[in-house]
């Protein structure tokens, strides 16, 4: 059973979504826990914008609400700059001739009632490869000539760039060339997004649909995921329900062995945030709700990708931590397929 403040929470993020109505009181140290948990969670814009109208002792409060004000404005304020980036990337691409997918973030975000309510973070980019181009659209960024891991993080116009040569490392080379079929076939398709009236190129539905997963399984994994991730996921789900093909998405996570992962989680997203059970693409049943209860225990545990988990100030020790919490819930997990390759890398980057 969780404890009543992570009841709350969900109640407040189904508001917030869906515009279910939220009657319940949340006063004294509750309403400040369940704020704090909404930070834990990068859910605070989301969940404050539905709380800010629930009775609460404004006056024990004050302080805290003031605070929340603050952050929630700070959050839309950074939802601009980057949908100006954003649009400033698309359109340079465009002129420069650079084959590129944008990745969640705000191309997620737009699906939300009140997009700049979503917290962001960075821009995530995927490119075929290496290439020239990237010089011409980030002049002032000096790229590798070959990309020795799979992302590269950098600096432009004051955003946070992350650039991927490939989206994720399945440590099993028949998963790994599958997906990478896969993702061939995505340049191909071509399927853009509107963000603030220019077209921006990202995954087409049902590779969405599996990536999204894909990712924030991954996240748990290693270190960490909050539930943004799963609000993501449910939000893309709703939004388009009637063009992922399910017949296909199956067949990709049977490839994968991802299906019964893919079910689990999914029950988190039916059951606690309240996306409607036949827009989940693929049906559940009571034995798929058997490890929510651990995922759940994992999510508020480690927060926002397990920052919560990490207690070490160096490097070494960092890695150190994240080793151990893909050694744990390799384990713990044990009923879900272990894609997980855990090696020295870890250690040694």
């Amino acid at each position: 059973m969780k404890p009543d403040n992570q009841n709350i929470l969900f109640s407040l993020l189904r508001s917030a979504l869906w515009g279910d109505p939220f009657k319940d009181e949340v006063l004294g140290e509750s309403f400040s826990q369940v704020i704090e948990l909404a930070k834990e969670q990068t859910v605070v814009g989301l969940v404050f914008d539905v709380l800010k109208e629930v009775k609460n002792d404004s006056r024990q409060n004050r302080t805290l609400i003031f605070r929340t004000i603050k952050l929630t404005e700070r959050i839309k304020t950074q939802n601009l700059t980057i949908n100006k980036e954003l649009c400033s990337f698309s359109q340079k691409s465009e002129k420069a001739g650079l084959t590129y997918l944008v990745v969640k973030g705000q191309t997620l975000g737009r699906l939300y009632a009140n997009p700049l309510l979503r917290s962001s973070g960075d821009i995530d980019f995927l490119v075929p490869d290496i290439s020239s181009n990237l010089s011409d659209v980030f002049p002032d960024v000096q790229f590798p000539k070959v990309m020795k891991e799979k992302e590269l993080d950098f600096k432009f116009n004051n955003i946070t760039y992350e650039l991927h040569t490939r989206l994720t490392d399945f440590g099993c080379k028949k998963h790994q060339r599958f997906w990478e079929e896969l993702i061939s076939q995505e340049w191909e398709k071509d399927f853009n997004v509107e963000i603030d009236g220019v077209k921006v190129r990202t995954m087409s539905p049902t590779m969405n649909a599996v990536y999204l997963f894909v990712h924030l399984y991954f996240h748990l994994i290693r270190e960490g995921v909050s539930l943004r991730q799963f609000c993501d996921w449910a939000m893309m789900l709703h939004h388009y329900q009637n063009e992922i093909d399910r017949t296909h998405l199956c067949e990709i996570l049977e490839q994968l062995d991802m299906i019964k992962g893919y079910k689990a989680f999914g029950c988190i997203l039916v059951d606690e945030l309240g996306l409607p059970e036949d827009e989940f693409p693929i049906s559940l049943a009571e034995e798929d709700r058997r490890l929510k209860d651990k995922i759940l225990e994992d999510i508020f545990q480690g927060g926002n990708f397990g920052k919560k988990n990490h207690k070490s100030k160096s490097a070494f020790g960092f890695k150190l931590e994240t080793l151990r919490m893909a050694v744990r819930n390799s384990m713990r997990y044990y009923r879900l397929p272990k894609m997980i390759k855990i090696n020295m890398k870890l250690l040694i980057n």
